[in-house]
């Protein structure tokens, strides 16, 4: 019966994601966090429901609502710049595209389609829906797996490709927590918006439990980093740090035995620490040698795992020798600086650390301003970027698509700020002539400057 739901319902959004291609962006969106043929356990499983809606988008895109990429700002530069400084990895090393493949594939398909979103997004309203889109995908987990976890049930793992990993999912459940807090009193004016924002309200605070499910040391650093800047946000910050104090202090007593003694394992004396926080620390030093021997291209995309024990020299195990199992790096800056070189990760880096950034100088520009609406996006957008570059060193997900959804929807806030100004000045009472087709907007912000049909 799932199979038939799914299938009947996918496919019948192809033909719309042609006729209205932002219906098939926030399709595939929602399929990408939610798996939701995962699922399922028969037909619709393996059907390529997403490289479908894909296709039909694109379709849409060139042939109905055509929109120019949004390439005048220099994040988008650099995510493109990304892509081609990948590709130049490749090719500069060995390739093997048996295992390289699929990986680079899916990254161009991440990247395109957070490059659409960002060309497609041109106003308030699609603003609010593709975060409730892609907050709801991921809080479904959040509320399932919390509410399983609460009844008794271990579970730890996602609903399937990047998120399947524990740890991966994990991240992904602390970056959509406090789009969940911020984003669902700005669900209401969507249709079926009341449940939408009492959906989130209620996964917001379920998630805390899929967090703690997954048993991942890096995803509590990141809840807590997370936290202290949501309380720090707030009108009554020492109030809220000393709710945030007791929150912490409830759930340590409640929390089960083993995970108190999982997450008091970060604390102990290196001598103590168990296998995983040693590979982790190993890891990083043979990804050093990586960047040391090869810092322009790197030593190629997705090599790591073939190339680990060159770059062990001088690293030993417990052995006393220097061969190691193949490992990834288990840090997302390492990753893809070793695998594709210094220019990849200091675009990288521009993206993600200039996007923090920028939302926070947009939020203080706005405050106290009839723009003033922009702020529980900027806080959401910045809070969950701050809690990926904390997870993000403990694990390999320099490639995870939310991040770069949340990159480009950062990067075009000032457009839909102004977009929405120019729109609350048409349609505003007024006499005298019509208001002109082309209207050029300056709105003080120095990263932009748009025009609006």
């Amino acid at each position: 019966m799932r199979d038939i739901v799914v299938f009947l319902l996918f496919v019948g959004i192809l033909p719309l994601s042609v006729i209205r291609p932002w219906l098939g962006i926030c399709a595939f969106t929602f399929l990408a966090y939610n798996r939701t043929q995962d699922l399922t356990w028969g037909f619709a499983r393996t059907l390529p429901l997403s490289q479908l809606i894909a296709i039909a988008m694109v379709i849409g895109w060139l042939a109905v609502e055509f929109r120019p990429i949004p390439i005048r700002y220099h994040r988008i530069k650099a995510m493109i710049g990304l892509m081609i400084v990948v590709t130049l990895s490749i090719v500069m090393n060995r390739v093997r595209w048996d295992t390289q493949g699929d990986k680079y594939s899916d990254l161009v398909k991440v990247l395109f389609v957070s490059l659409l979103t960002g060309a497609m997004l041109i106003n308030r309203h699609r603003l609010r829906v593709i975060l409730a889109v892609m907050a709801v995908a991921l809080g479904f987990y959040g509320a399932k797996n919390g509410l399983m976890y609460a009844l008794g049930s271990k579970s730890i793992a996602g609903p399937g490709g990047m998120l399947k990993d524990n740890n991966d999912f994990a991240l992904a459940m602390v970056m959509n927590f406090p789009l969940l807090y911020y984003l669902g009193k700005e669900m209401r004016p969507l249709k079926y918006g009341k449940y939408i924002s009492l959906f989130m309200k209620a996964a917001c605070w379920m998630s805390l439990l899929t967090i703690m499910s997954t048993g991942s040391r890096g995803a509590f650093l990141s809840l807590g980093v997370a936290s202290m800047l949501m309380a720090y946000k707030t009108k009554w910050k020492v109030p809220a740090m000393a709710a945030l104090v007791m929150l912490a202090l409830v759930g340590a007593a409640l929390a089960p035995q083993e995970y108190k003694e999982r997450i008091s394992s970060m604390f102990v004396s290196a001598e103590e620490q168990d296998d995983s926080v040693q590979g982790r620390f190993t890891s990083w030093l043979v990804a050093t040698n990586m960047i040391k021997g090869n810092p322009v291209f790197g030593i190629g995309f997705n090599n790591m795992v073939h190339e680990y024990n060159r770059y062990t020299q001088g690293i030993y195990n417990e052995e006393g020798t220097t061969e190691h199992f193949a490992r990834v790096a288990h840090n997302s800056y390492f990753q893809i600086w070793a695998e594709s070189g210094t220019f990849a990760y200091l675009l990288f880096m521009f993206m993600v650390v200039g996007s923090i950034i920028s939302l926070e100088l947009l939020w203080r520009r706005s405050k106290g301003t009839p723009d003033e609406w922009i702020t529980p996006y900027c806080h959401g957008i910045q809070v969950s970027m701050c809690a990926f570059m904390v997870g993000a060193t403990f694990l390999n997900r320099a490639h995870f698509d939310f991040i770069y959804q949340l990159v480009v929807i950062a990067t075009v806030l000032p457009t839909i700020l102004a977009n929405e100004r120019v729109t609350e000045r048409v349609t505003a009472p007024r006499r005298g002539p019509g208001p002109a087709r082309s209207v050029w907007v300056r709105h003080g912000n120095p990263f932009m400057k748009v025009t609006t049909r």
